[in-house]
């Protein structure tokens, strides 16, 4: 079985790259406790958040093949983002993640870009019904004043607050949304496929977060409104900080919110 979505985007950023692909490989590979990061020989950098709760207890090793990452070819890293193993599709997400900001960067002509926070970029009204894939509070919290209810799902039962939903009410949540946020690490969970078909009904669906550097064109077709990842200004450090457990606050010293539309849209 796989994710559908992911060798869609795989397929989608191998043509825009073309027979550049041939002299790309991975520079470092890095597996810390929040992030997982790959770094290209090119210095694109794709981030994918370790899904440490969804490792069996007792696991000894999060990746087998550890020491062996950057031997592979980025191709094949990337493949792993379709793999059930999660060990296997956190590493492949982020390679497919970087790969993808070699796509944006270099052959990304019909891609608008904006920078700031999407939450409050995007078009939200009083009467709007919000929904919320991952309990990102700060975001949560920016989005109460301005609609009419913001529903938030959320898988960790840790993270679930009162009057909050587990993702297994997706199917009943998610339609009623006019607007969806839906959290990059649905990416490494290999929940995105279904969420997005659930999202026919809503005006925005946003794909944000430090998982979501993700191919846009290829979620543009699936009815994505915007991906809102960040955008790496500095490689070294980027993978420095992602390795020494670094989270959003420290990643953000040597990075900025960056927002992808489509062209038109601008």
């Amino acid at each position: 079985m796989q994710n559908a979505l992911a060798k869609d985007v795989l397929a989608d950023v191998l043509q825009r790259i073309g027979d550049e692909i041939g002299g790309i490989t991975a520079k470092q590979a890095v597996v810390s406790v929040l992030y997982t990061a790959v770094r290209l020989s090119t210095d694109d950098i794709g981030l994918a958040s370790t899904p440490l709760s969804d490792l069996p207890a007792e696991s000894r090793d999060f990746f087998s093949n550890a020491g062996t990452l950057t031997r592979l070819p980025v191709t094949e890293l990337a493949e792993m983002a379709q793999s059930w193993d999660f060990s296997k599709r956190v590493v492949g997400t982020a390679a497919l993640n970087a790969l993808s900001q070699l796509a944006i960067r270099t052959k990304g002509g019909d891609i608008a870009r904006r920078y700031g926070d999407v939450v409050e970029l995007t078009d939200v009204g009083r009467e709007d019904t919000v929904v919320m894939v991952g309990n990102m509070r700060h975001s949560v919290e920016k989005l109460r004043p301005r609609a009419k209810e913001v529903l938030v799902l959320e898988r960790s039962v840790g993270l679930r607050e009162s009057g909050y939903y587990p993702d297994t009410a997706a199917d009943v949540i998610i339609p009623k949304g006019d607007v969806v946020f839906i959290t990059g690490s649905t990416l490494c969970n290999g929940t995105i496929d279904h969420l997005l078909e659930l999202c026919g009904g809503a005006r925005e669906v946003v794909l944000l977060g430090m998982t979501a550097g993700i191919f846009p064109p290829t979620l543009f077709a699936r009815g994505v409104t915007a991906v809102a990842p960040l955008e790496i200004l500095d490689a070294e450090k980027a993978m420095l900080t992602a390795s020494q457990g670094g989270g959003k606050p420290a990643l953000m010293k040597n990075a900025r919110l960056v927002v992808y539309q489509p062209e038109k849209k601008r």
